[in-house]
Parts: C-alpha cells; sequence; structure tokens
C-alpha cells in the first residue's frame, strides 16, 4: 500500500480479521529512502512478498532523493532502495508491471513504455508502434503472452511477449 505522500506500507497478514491487521511503513526504514513523491506502480515478486518494485512519478529536479524506479526488499528491520532507473530519461513514470515469466519490468511514462531486461542496466524503448503519448496503464497478460497499454486519448495497446 502506498500514499501520495511517498509513504509505502507493508502488511504481512492481510488475511487476518480487518481490526488485528497491522501496517508497517517501510520508506524510512533505510539510509537510501523512497522520493517524497505519488507512488504509480508496485509489482511485488511472486517467489518473495517482501521484495518489490516500486516507480514514481515527479522529476528528479524538485526531490531530494531522485530517481523513478526502484527494487525494495523488506527484511523484517530495515528496506533498502535500490535505485534501478539507471538511463531512465528524467520522467515521471506513470505505471509499472514486472513479466513474471522472464523478470522483465515495464515502465510507462508520458512518452510510451519503456523495458528493463532481467539481470541487465539498460531500459530500451518497448516495441515499435505505440505513440508518444501518456500511458497511463500496463498490465501483463502471462497466460496469452501480452503486455497491454493504455494510452491517454490514443485507444488501448498490445504487444506479443517472448
Amino acid at each position: 500500500m502506498a500514499t501520495t505522500a511517498g509513504r509505502v506500507f507493508i502488511s504481512t497478514n492481510v488475511n487476518d480479521p480487518p481490526s488485528s491487521v497491522v501496517w508497517t511503513r517501510i520508506d524510512n526504514k533505510s539510509g537510501l529512502t523512497s522520493p517524497a513523491r505519488v507512488p504509480t506502480g508496485i509489482a511485488i515478486d511472486p517467489a518473495d512478498p517482501n521484495h518489490a518494485w516500486i516507480s514514481y512519478s515527479g522529476y528528479n529536479f524538485n526531490t531530494v532523493q531522485p530517481g523513478h524506479v526502484f527494487d525494495v526488499t523488506w527484511n523484517g528491520v530495515t528496506a533498502p532502495w535500490i535505485d534501478i532507473s539507471y538511463n531512465l530519461p528524467d520522467f515521471p513514470i506513470t505505471a509499472l508491471v514486472r513479466d513474471d515469466m522472464t523478470g522483465h519490468l515495464y515502465a510507462a511514462s508520458d512518452f510510451g513504455v519503456m523495458n528493463l531486461p532481467f539481470a541487465t542496466t539498460t531500459w530500451a524503448v518497448t516495441g515499435t508502434g505505440l505513440p508518444m503519448v501518456e500511458v497511463p496503464g500496463l498490465t501483463i497478460n502471462s497466460s496469452a503472452r501480452v503486455l497491454l497499454a493504455a494510452t491517454h486519448g490514443r485507444s488501448a495497446w498490445s504487444m506479443s511477449l517472448p
């Protein structure tokens, strides 16, 4: 769970009765904290529910913590935030999804979609033909191997995944 102030929380007992669910704030649990900007996407690792990738809106120039995509692992005490924005342009990220079959990350912005192949450090433009417009929504249909992108004013687009 996240808030518009950039706060991120985790719970390890969400299946308990609502009155007993405990939320722990993790954006302030390490030396490198999250940007104080709006989180726009959280992709949780299916192999480890304490590991996630989180994207943020906004630009680097108006924050004390630059970066747009972070790799975060909660160990029960700390949650280091590792900036994996690498070569991403300084654009607000509007959506984030992870292909659980390949480990690739896909990040949307006001100018299209970029991808970070698993175990690499270079983001690249995803596919061809997608107009350079805001993409506020991304999802993956894993069984059909399709990435779906909802654009602002240019319809929805799909792309076959490897």
